[in-house]
């Protein structure tokens, strides 16, 4: 075990010194918080984690070193982590209110810390506006907010994997779509989603708005659709574009959909910040310095100026590094015998 956190200790400051040398010597980086906080800390007693408890353990997080805190969606939905919206301009109300939200935010700038919004506009369930008003009525006003596979608009679009329904931990079934992002009125709305949190009360300073997003799931070609192609230059680009008008500190994060795809298409085309650095943490696990080496070389110095890479060894979508450490040991167990 002491051997294992060794090795990885001395593989994390490997890339931060490769980061430091190849990108910007003066830049400092952040140690960010990925806080699913439906499971974080219960600040009411309904077993729900919520915004109110984050703010409770702040002291905690900072003790920890944590300059910055990434939410979990904040949105209401029925799926537990938040993502599939029912409402994207309600909070979820087992987080707790607006007002609660605000207070957050303003105690993180205070303390210095930065907060980063998860979001994820692609798809819908059965239970937002725009499918309860389009769906079987092409003569909605939202009719084109949804993707539909009929000229009835009776047949609401798939999902990623042809998905039309999630089946939730509680066994209810929630239908879902897909939102067609080549839609002008889908962009419109997304700026003046997105813009809200960046600056509720629209007074230009910041202390209450969010200091970036990550975007989740995010695709030039969403789920291989193709009637949502090219959507770097028709929906991300606008999109970001908006936002950094309104706040040019703004950090957009882009979650690349295709996990073994490095993200250099993400900062040309569709003009985010930073991406995922996938390859560097297999590369990590892999316990392997060469293949960290060649990577580190390959993805850090040839990203362009200002672009950056979040480097992770585990998030909400994978496995836990305990896994990877008893995979490891079982392996030196079979070895020895």
């Amino acid at each position: 075990m002491k051997k294992l956190v060794q090795i990885m200790w001395i593989s994390l400051c490997c890339i931060y010194m490769l980061n430091a040398q190849t990108i910007d010597t003066t830049k400092k980086g952040e140690v960010v918080y990925h806080v699913f906080q439906r499971s974080f800390y219960d600040s009411n007693g309904d077993r729900h984690g919520d915004l109110n408890g984050l703010g409770e353990k702040l002291d905690y997080l900072q003790d920890l070193g944590i300059t910055a805190i990434l939410l979990m969606p904040l949105y209401e939905a029925e799926c537990y982590h938040n993502y599939f919206a029912s409402d994207f301009e309600k909070i979820d109300p087992e987080f707790g209110t607006m007002e609660d939200y605000i207070a957050l935010v303003k105690e993180i700038h205070r303390r210095g810390m930065k907060i980063y919004m998860d979001m994820e506009t692609q798809y819908v369930t059965s239970d937002h506006l725009w499918w309860k008003k389009a769906v079987g009525n092409p003569k909605s006003p939202y009719s084109e907010y949804l993707l539909f596979e009929d000229k009835e608009h009776k047949i609401p679009a798939t999902i990623i994997f042809e998905l039309r329904a999630l089946n939730s931990y509680d066994g209810k079934v929630i239908d879902i779509t897909t939102v067609n992002l080549k839609s002008s009125w889908v962009l419109d709305y997304n700026i003046r989603l997105f813009s809200y949190y960046l600056d509720p009360n629209e007074d230009g300073k910041f202390d209450d708005g969010v200091d970036g997003y990550r975007l989740d799931h995010a695709m030039d070609n969403l789920d291989k659709k193709p009637e949502l192609t090219n959507l770097f230059e028709t929906f991300w680009n606008p999109l970001i574009t908006q936002l950094k008008d309104i706040n040019p500190k703004v950090m957009i994060v882009a979650e690349q959909a295709d996990w073994s795809d490095i993200g250099f298409d993400y900062f040309e085309r569709a003009g985010v910040d930073r991406v995922f650095g996938f390859g560097l943490k297999g590369a990590i696990l892999s316990f392997d310095k060469e293949k960290l080496m060649m990577l580190a070389d390959t993805i850090l110095m040839k990203s362009p100026k200002g672009k950056e890479h979040v480097i992770f060894i585990e998030n909400h979508d994978i496995d836990r590094i305990a896994t990877a450490e008893q995979n490891l040991e079982k392996e030196s167990l079979l070895l020895l015998s």
